[in-house]
């Protein structure tokens, strides 16, 4: 069975069930104060234009580990170094708000994949985390989650770019775009794929694992294989006028609810 999207073909999701998530954004400026909770059906995304953060950079790092401390002296440039440390900082002040945990005693692991993860006390709960020059975008979950944020450019070398990282279908779809619409298809196509590989643990490493809807026109879907499709839904936002993002879940369906400021 196959269902028709604009210039894809794919395979119908077969829907034995319906877990249907409400994605809630809200805007982060500084580390969080009151405990935060998350419904079951919901993933919160933050984002965290650092241009509008009310903390300075260092004092982000009191709340993180000795080691943290050490990665962010190796960045050469003050400005990642910043950056790294609102990034990490504030992931930590969020994952603590969760859990009931001050932010530097937040447990935070990494699996065997390279994925960052809540080690023991945890309370079940996952996350992942996505910056670029400019902002920051963390999800929370119940579920696996997947996040990705990209500054909005023109890409020189999309179409080699294109052919190299993206599936059969996805090209086909790209190429067929009119011209005017490749550029968004592109960006939206790289940051909706990215998001799903990193929910599924597996990064670029695992490219045929998620096939997504690229057309800027059509709302953002994952079209396979069918084993992602029927376990995988994303979408997009624009947590500046810079910035475009996606988010994933292991869920049949994302609705974009609400976004708090």
């Amino acid at each position: 069975m196959y269902r028709s999207r604009r210039g894809v073909a794919t395979p119908t999701r077969l829907r034995l069930w319906s877990y249907l998530m409400h994605v809630v954004v809200r805007t982060l400026t500084k580390l969080p104060v009151a405990p935060l909770v998350l419904p079951a059906n919901e993933v919160h995304v933050w984002q965290a234009p650092f241009d509008t953060l009310e903390v300075r950079p260092d004092e982000f790092a009191t709340v993180l580990v000795a080691d943290e401390r050490k990665r962010a002296e190796r960045y050469t440039h003050a400005r990642a170094r910043d950056q790294f440390l609102c990034g990490r900082g504030l992931l930590r002040g969020l994952l603590g708000a969760y859990t009931g945990v001050a932010p530097g005693d937040v447990p935070i692991t990494v699996e065997p994949d390279g994925k960052p993860a809540l080690g023991e006390g945890g309370r079940g709960l996952l996350f992942n985390i996505s910056h670029t020059d400019g902002v920051a975008v963390f999800a929370v979950a119940g579920v696996r989650v997947g996040v990705d944020v990209e500054f909005r450019r023109t890409v020189a070398n999309a179409d080699g770019l294109v052919e190299r990282y993206f599936a059969p279908a996805e090209r086909k779809q790209y190429q067929n775009l009119p011209g005017e619409l490749q550029p968004a298809g592109f960006l939206r196509g790289w940051t909706c794929k990215e998001a799903v590989l990193k929910g599924l643990g597996c990064g670029i490493r695992g490219l045929d694992r998620a096939v997504v809807d690229l057309d800027p026109r059509d709302r953002p879907a994952v079209v396979g294989p069918p084993e992602t499709m029927s376990a995988w839904a994303v979408c997009c936002w624009e947590p500046t006028t810079s910035h475009v993002a996606a988010v994933a879940a292991a869920c049949n369906e994302l609705i974009f609810t609400n976004t708090h400021d």
